[in-house]
């Protein structure tokens, strides 16, 4: 059995003699895993094809283990790779794609994968921007996957949350009011909140015009580290070693 599929082209690794194991992300299934014999051998007519961050249109083989069969390019995503910083950004991505092991809302995702290599790739737009497009992905994605917190009501006694007021942030869950303060949640100011919950009503360029407060960007940075680490139940090595915006 084999089927056609789009997908991007997260990341290989050498499997066995000569061959190379690739991740993939598709719009049906999500990651998938994907063998390609003999890829490592000078003479592979595939392998020129399935560059890391690239779109690629694949056909697999279906068995014990899925291999490659086909593969061209779609789009290459080239301004990435030839990049370093670039290039940390799409391993956040990336790290964070292989992680979620959920199984619903594969076509909405890939869609979201598609436009933040996109941006990625944009040289109109500059790093700090990108930096900001990056984080707006993480929350846009999880969101999409169902791990949306709730940003509008405390967790606890479900008051309305409005613009004016502070509050704290339990990560993964939501906003909390200033009555059910605890040490160990993290503060979020009203800025810091208006601008969450515009994350998933906006489109990605539109982040791009958007400036927040030095103090914003920080807040934002930890509460998202804390969100990434309580889906996962562990910190974002890629998020962690990146200068933020």
């Amino acid at each position: 059995m084999s089927f056609k599929t789009e997908a991007f082209v997260l990341q290989a690794k050498d499997w066995r003699k000569a061959d190379r194991l690739y991740e993939l992300f598709t719009p049906q299934e999500g990651v998938i895993h994907a063998v390609l014999r003999s890829a490592a051998k000078p003479t592979s007519k595939l392998a020129g094809h399935m560059l890391p961050f690239s779109k690629v249109r694949i056909m697999i083989g279906r068995g014990r283990m899925d291999h490659l069969a086909g593969a061209a390019v779609i789009k290459d995503y080239a301004n990435i790779r030839t990049d370093l910083k670039l290039m940390s950004l799409a391993a956040a991505i990336v790290e964070l794609l292989l992680k979620d092991k959920s199984s619903e809302n594969k076509h909405l995702e890939y869609l979201q994968v598609e436009k933040i290599f996109e941006l990625l790739n944009d040289q109109n737009i500059n790093f700090e921007q990108k930096l900001v497009l990056v984080r707006v992905f993480l929350w846009k994605y999880l969101s999409i996957a169902g791990w949306q917190p709730e940003l509008d009501n405390c967790l606890f006694c479900h008051k309305d949350m409005n613009i004016e007021q502070a509050g704290q942030y339990l990560p993964g869950r939501g906003i909390i009011c200033l009555e059910h303060k605890e040490s160990s949640y993290l503060p979020i100011n009203a800025e810091l909140l208006v601008f969450l919950r515009s994350i998933n009503e906006l489109d990605f360029e539109e982040f791009i015009k958007i400036n927040i407060s030095d103090k914003t960007k920080k807040e934002w940075r930890k509460i998202s580290q804390a969100y990434y680490q309580a889906v996962f139940d562990q910190p974002s090595q890629a998020l962690k070693i990146l200068p933020y915006a």
